[in-house]
């Protein structure tokens, strides 16, 4: 447990060392002045205007008007040390909040796309929200920990100086109940367990229920998925039921066996004689405070405990993310000449190949269409090229070099993507065109002509401050397309892989995207998946990929005289118009 506290509060260990210095100074003045508070009493029940005491190995001798003006001072002094007492520990949870949310969203960011892409759909979102959130609890439990001991300490050397008998029994008691709660506590950690995986199935159901939020009211499943998310809302309420019991239950027995102390405390003074009336009042004071912050002790622990579960999970995120990291060389690229597979393989699973012995070369400016069924392998050959997976086996060379040589920064500034499902921000046009990149607005309203989305951004209520998002109500389908496109072409890439552009376009903004990547051509090189045989029509070369083999790799007109596969989807083709989906052909 203590590795994962020192791991969470790491960078905060000035602050809790403060947090405790003042703890003690803070307990200090509290014992002084229960001291003088029973003392005084004692003196005005009983007329005095003089005291003359023994307290512990201290003999009072002073006027009970001086002893109020001591008490008020060190009142006051223990008043003004309630402000850091107040700032550090919010400081310090805070702080660990932010620093886990910004640990784990850097680890995700810097993470390989295949540890990414394993993980289910609001796992990220819970981990960062709420799991970071009761994770950073353990830090403020910490703290309060911290503080409730040093006083604790405190107040019991303090009662020890003035009764030793007394407060090692009560020193013992306190001991012994942390014991005998032990096993409620740790049923408590074991129950925030199951919590914390609850709660990350309630937001990954969630999650997928609002991304087929369209799906569930074409199918009228409302109902259905209602329920499936009330389980999921029933299994969290019974996990934090039994949790927040637990929590509740040991500090509270702890609070009603406080009594039991104080008299334990009041019988052994009893019997030993007792002694000056202030003295008794003041051990009694110092012991029912002692015994309340032992109380005090037991909660904070407890809430640490109860808090573990949730700080393994976001540690162990991050610490997943983080072994996934993508080692980039620091070679500099500056212009792409050739891609190349020389025997590349890939498998996401050991023993099932997704792709076999794949190689081919391709030079600058060539336009590259990839063919072939449904699970042939089209979109894993595309994640290697991008550099999202690793080749199993075999090599990926640029310019004849191993492309994991080069800076990570040259290879994203020379290489861009056009997914099939188009994915936008929720933010202006020009944001996301520019897509968290540096560029002017020239580049951005270029990039827009060159996806012939221009005209219809200058349409648009704010043109290119209008807000869209994935599900804005002006932008269509093949609108967010072509946003997709231009925000690949802003920053003037040499290399450009689309998984089939113009998809959901309509025939005349097909033909102008196909007319606009003719075009670059000659600045760019192509890799476009083909979904049917009209986007083929601006390729050079076309590879036919069945069962995760490159069965072929030559001109349209070679493949339609020696490949079965391409005849075929050809002549499929020509009866449906061109719209032939090839993956089923």
């Amino acid at each position: 447990m203590f590795s994962h506290v020192n791991l969470l509060v790491g960078e905060s260990r000035g602050a809790i060392a403060a947090v405790a210095v003042t703890s003690i100074a803070c307990g200090f003045a509290e014992a002084a002045t229960l001291a003088i508070i029973a003392q005084v009493a004692a003196s005005l029940v009983n007329g005095a205007k003089h005291v003359h005491a023994q307290i512990g190995p201290l003999v009072v001798n002073a006027e009970v008007r001086t002893l109020i003006w001591i008490g008020l001072g060190l009142t006051v002094v223990r008043l003004l040390l309630q402000w850091p007492l107040s700032v550090l520990p919010s400081r310090i949870a805070a702080d660990v909040q932010a620093g886990l949310r910004s640990r784990l969203f850097r680890s995700f960011t810097d993470a390989s796309w295949d540890s990414q892409s394993r993980d289910r759909e609001g796992r990220l979102q819970e981990i960062m929200t709420s799991q970071a959130g009761q994770a950073s609890n353990g830090a403020q439990q910490a703290t309060s920990l911290v503080i409730a001991s040093c006083t604790f300490v405190i107040l019991m050397a303090s009662a020890i100086a003035l009764s030793p008998l007394a407060a090692l029994a009560v020193f013992v008691i306190a001991v012994g109940m942390f014991f005998i709660l032990r096993p409620l506590r740790s049923l408590g950690v074991r129950r925030s367990r199951l919590l914390s995986q609850a709660q990350v199935e309630y937001a990954v159901g969630v999650a997928e229920a609002n991304r087929l939020a369209e799906e569930t009211q074409v199918f009228g499943v409302m109902e259905a998925q209602y329920d499936r998310v009330q389980g999921l809302i029933g299994v969290c309420r019974d996990r934090l039921f039994s949790t927040q019991l637990v929590a509740r239950l040991v500090p509270n027995l702890y609070q009603s066996l406080i009594y039991l102390v104080v008299v334990v405390a009041l019988g052994v003074l009893e019997a030993t004689g007792g002694g000056h009336v202030g003295s008794l009042g003041a051990v009694v004071l110092l012991l029912l405070r002692a015994s309340q912050n032992g109380q005090l002790v037991q909660a904070s622990y407890q809430g640490l405990q109860q808090s573990m579960p949730f700080i393994e999970r976001v540690v162990g995120a991050d610490l997943k993310y983080a072994a996934s990291s993508v080692d980039y060389g620091e070679r500099a690229l500056t212009r792409v000449d050739t891609v190349a597979f020389e025997s590349v393989s890939f498998s996401y699973n050991p023993g099932r190949p997704v792709l076999s012995e794949i190689t081919f070369a391709v030079d600058a400016g060539e336009a590259i269409g990839i063919v072939g069924p449904s699970g042939a392998g089209k979109s894993t050959l595309v994640a290697i090229l991008l550099q999202l997976r690793t080749p199993s086996a075999g090599r990926y060379l640029v310019n004849g070099n191993d492309v994991q040589q080069f800076a990570r920064e040259d290879w994203h500034r020379l290489v861009a993507y056009v997914p099939q499902e188009p994915r936008l921000l929720h933010a202006s046009v020009a944001a996301n065109i520019r897509f968290f990149r540096d560029m002017d607005d020239e580049a951005v309203e270029r990039a827009a002509r060159l996806a012939r989305i221009h005209d219809d951004i200058m349409t648009w209520p704010n043109g290119y401050d209008t807000q869209v998002g994935p599900r804005a109500d002006a932008v269509s389908g093949g609108q967010q397309q072509r946003l997709c496109l231009a925000r690949a072409l802003a920053a003037r890439p040499q290399v450009l892989v689309l998984d089939e552009p113009t998809s959901a376009l309509d025939p005349h903004s097909e033909s102008l995207i196909q007319e606009s990547l003719t075009a670059l051509k000659s600045e760019l090189t192509l890799f476009t998946i083909a979904h049917r045989m009209s986007t083929l029509d601006m390729c050079t070369r076309v590879m036919v990929i069945l069962d995760g083999r490159l069965v072929a790799f030559d001109t349209k007109a070679v493949l339609q005289e020696e490949n079965p596969y391409y005849r075929s989807a050809s002549l499929l083709a020509a009866g449906t118009s061109g719209g032939l989906l090839l993956d089923e052909a």
